[in-house]
Order: C-alpha cells, then sequence, then structure tokens
C-alpha cells in the first residue's frame, strides 16, 4: 500500500484525518496508521477510499498491470476522449493522431 499516495490524495481533496476518518467511518488514528504505513485498510475501506477520490483499487494500491496506463489523475474529458479513441479504427485513429500533432505543434 502507497502510504504516500493517501496523504497526497487526502491533501489534494482538501481534508484533514478527521475529515476523511468520518466519511469513512473510521477511527481517526486507524487512518493515520494507513498514512502511516503501519497497518493496511480492508477492501472495504480501499473501496470507499477509491469511489471517494474516483481513482482504481490498482493506482490506490500501486498496482501495476502489463500493458496499461494509470488515469486516476486525468480529468473526465480526457477518459473520455480515450474511452472514444478506442473505438475509433485504425485509419481514423491514425486522422486524430495528425490533428492532435498539428494542435500540440500550434500551441
Amino acid at each position: 500500500m502507497a502510504n504516500l499516495k493517501l496523504k497526497e490524495l487526502r491533501k489534494n481533496a482538501n481534508l484533514t484525518q478527521i475529515e476523511l476518518s468520518k466519511k469513512l467511518n473510521i477511527n481517526q488514528v486507524r487512518y493515520n496508521h494507513y498514512e502511516q504505513n503501519k497497518n493496511e485498510p480492508n477492501i472495504d475501506t480501499l473501496i470507499a477510499l477509491a469511489d471517494l477520490y474516483g481513482v482504481s483499487l490498482d493506482y490506490l494500491c500501486d498496482h501495476q498491470t502489463k500493458n496499461q496506463i494509470d488515469i486516476g489523475y486525468l480529468t473526465d474529458m480526457q477518459k473520455q476522449t480515450i474511452l472514444a479513441l478506442k473505438q475509433l479504427n485504425e485509419s481514423n485513429l491514425a486522422e486524430v493522431y495528425g490533428y492532435i500533432n498539428g494542435l500540440l505543434a500550434s500551441q
């Protein structure tokens, strides 16, 4: 379990340990132990944390699956764009890729 990731996600959400522990229905000391890597949350707590932060369990647990990229920090629009790209055939995908490169070059 990545204790630094838990702390970073909590701070990015502007939550204190006390506020977060109330949301999770757990004791603040218990949550502190998660961030200090003294204890690991159970699966129910992991799911609640993933849902709260809008990240996957793989991201939360620092699990990387071969040939997959982490999209935990992407905006909703970026995630939707990736899903749309996955549906394109190779020809259309190449066209979009060229368009994107043109946009990037003009920024």
